[in-house]
C-alpha cells in the first residue's frame, strides 16, 4: 500500500535527517530533499488517474478542456509552492519561505482569471 511506503520513506528520511544534521547539515539538507521528492515520486502514477479522470469529466460536461487544464495547474502551483516553501523554512529561510508562498498565491490569482471570465460568460449566457 502507498501509505506504508509514504511513511516508512518518510522516518526514514526524517532520523537520517536528524543523525547527520549535527555533523553534516548541508548533507542534511540533500537527504531532506531527496527525501521529498521520493514521495513526490510516489504519487506521480496516481496523479496520472486523476489528470485522466478531469479529462473524462470534461468530455462528459462539455466543460471545455483548458477550463480543467487551467484547474489542474493550478493545483500543481499550489502544492509545488507549498513544497518549496517547506524546504526553505527547513533549511532555517523562513521570510523566503513566505515570499514563495506569496508568489504562488499570485500565480494561482493569475491563472484563474480565464476560469472566472469563463464562469461568468456561463452565467450571462443562462440569464434572459
Amino acid at each position: 500500500m502507498e501509505v506504508f511506503q509514504l511513511i516508512g520513506i518518510a522516518l526514514l528520511t526524517a532520523v537520517a535527517v536528524i543523525i547527520l544534521r549535527p555533523h553534516k547539515p548541508e548533507i542534511a539538507m540533500i537527504v531532506s530533499l531527496a527525501g521529498g521528492l521520493m514521495v513526490l515520486f510516489l504519487f506521480v502514477e496516481t496523479l496520472s488517474g486523476v489528470i485522466g479522470g478531469f479529462s473524462q469529466i470534461a468530455t462528459q460536461t462539455g466543460v471545455p478542456i483548458t477550463l480543467f487544464s487551467a484547474l489542474l495547474r493550478i493545483i500543481g502551483i499550489g502544492y509545488l509552492t507549498e513544497f518549496a516553501a517547506n524546504i526553505c523554512e527547513d533549511s532555517g529561510n523562513q521570510s523566503l519561505a513566505h515570499k514563495v508562498v506569496i508568489g504562488g498565491k499570485i500565480l494561482i490569482l493569475v491563472m484563474a482569471i480565464p476560469i472566472v471570465t469563463s464562469l461568468i460568460d456561463i452565467i450571462v449566457g443562462v440569464l434572459p
